[in-house]
């Protein structure tokens, strides 16, 4: 096998459950002794990305190989000793000691019904010494501490001598002491033994200091790869995020240091004034929920019966104009829209797609704009115009030549409504 065979490489793959995309066309190659943090969102497709890798999911379509050979070609305990994986926590009902939970480790290696060999003891050992657990071999894993607990588990990842270890969210229960002791200690295995290391975090600032390398995912695609200082811009994450955040890096060190804006503004920020949010797929989502936190009286429309952003606005209590699912937009709910966005403050459109069935919401902003109500479009239709002729592209781009504003995110567009005291 060839030195440059990468440890992991993916060549498009999607990855569904049941009929719904989680991961979409994700192609990447990670070397052998990399160190690398993989970030993103609620529901970006992280876990999903693991679940591939370990063979939990096989992809619907595309290619997951380990060191150069199919993943789904490698027999199960074979696959169990390439690679290991680091969860949050680990659910044992039946009060095994640590010993006992770190021989676990060596289930792939023994045969069935064998007996533990010398040398797989040896291993167990190796590995309660290395994490520093080998003074509390006795104790219940359930009787034991956090920081404690999860070295327990990566011991009983680092018995099973993997080449990699996935570490899902492996240290976002614990405080901040115990988290730097376990990230340094994989640092170390990665350091010391080569072990490839793969690390789900939602903490950018351990992810920043740990990581040689970083992904970044986002509604299952992979939209950043490469070194930490190149990934944590701020312009990656806050259109990930949809929150402002401040990026600086030591002069000296090199170190990052990234700083989240602070608390939404004042809860009644928005009291008794109208916003009209034009949404579809979920992307309306964060906007309306924001809206509604910070006081405003919000509308929705037109959407889809079934839609996701259809199922927050009926949660929220937001009035919204549905249509009937798949449709396209019809007139009568384009003229119930049309009341509700000219009686609104202003008009916000969403991140969302277009589409032909769609783009009649945009008749909803032209006419807001020509009774001169203010109207807020999040930046970036160049990619999301799905239409004949990229229509709503030229739509969008007309609109902002009469004044209407584009926006980063739903901290960006908070900063620009009209609020109380407002002049």
């Amino acid at each position: 096998m060839s030195d440059m065979t990468p440890a992991i490489e993916l060549k498009q793959v999607t990855a569904r459950y049941h009929t719904k995309p989680v991961l979409q066309d994700v192609s990447l190659a990670i070397e052998a002794g990399d160190m690398v943090g993989v970030l993103g969102p609620n529901g970006a497709g992280k876990s999903t990305l693991f679940a591939v890798l370990s063979g939990l999911l096989p992809p619907a379509s595309g290619s997951a190989q380990l060191f150069g050979t199919d993943l789904h070609r490698i027999p199960p305990r074979e696959r169990a000793r390439l690679i290991a994986v680091v969860p949050q926590d680990l659910d044992i009902p039946v009060p095994y000691t640590v010993e006992e939970v770190v021989m676990m480790g060596r289930t792939a290696s023994l045969g069935r019904f064998s007996s533990p060999t010398a040398a797989d003891h040896q291993s167990v050992e190796r590995a309660l010494v290395y994490t520093d657990v080998a003074d509390i071999r006795r104790s219940p894993l359930n009787e034991l501490s956090g920081g404690e607990r999860q070295r327990a588990i990566v011991a009983m990842a680092l018995a099973q001598e993997p080449r990699i270890i996935l570490m899902d969210e492996a240290t976002s229960h614990l405080d901040i002491n115990h988290r730097l002791e376990i990230m340094q200690l994989v640092e170390r295995l990665n350091r010391d033994n080569g072990v490839t290391v793969l690390m789900i975090s939602h903490d950018l600032q351990i992810a920043a200091e740990f990581s040689r390398r970083l992904i970044v995912l986002d509604h299952g695609r992979l939209v950043a790869d490469g070194p930490p200082a190149e990934v944590l811009t701020e312009d990656t994450l806050r259109r990930v995020y949809h929150c402002d955040v401040q990026v600086h890096q030591d002069p000296h060190s090199g170190g990052l240091s990234i700083l989240a804006a602070p608390r939404l503004p004042a809860p009644n920020m928005g009291k008794g004034i109208h916003i009209h949010v034009v949404g579809g797929g979920g992307c309306g989502e964060p906007f309306l929920r924001r809206l509604v936190l910070c006081g405003y009286t919000v509308t929705c429309g037109v959407l889809n019966r079934g839609d996701l952003d259809a199922e927050v606005a009926e949660a929220l209590g937001i009035e919204a104009v549905l249509e009937q699912p798949f449709s396209a937009i019809g007139p009568e709910a384009i003229r119930k829209s049309h009341e509700m966005a000219l009686t609104a403050r202003a008009v916000v459109l969403s991140p969302v797609p277009f589409g032909t069935g769609n783009l009649a919401n945009l008749e909803l902003l032209e006419a807001a704009r020509n009774a001169g109500r203010p109207v807020f479009m999040a930046q970036g239709i160049e990619e999301r115009d799905y239409t004949p002729g990229r229509s709503a592209v030229a739509r969008v781009r007309a609109l902002a030549s009469c004044g209407a504003e584009y926006y980063r995110d739903s901290t960006d567009l908070l900063a620009r409504l009209p609020s109380v005291g407002q002049a």
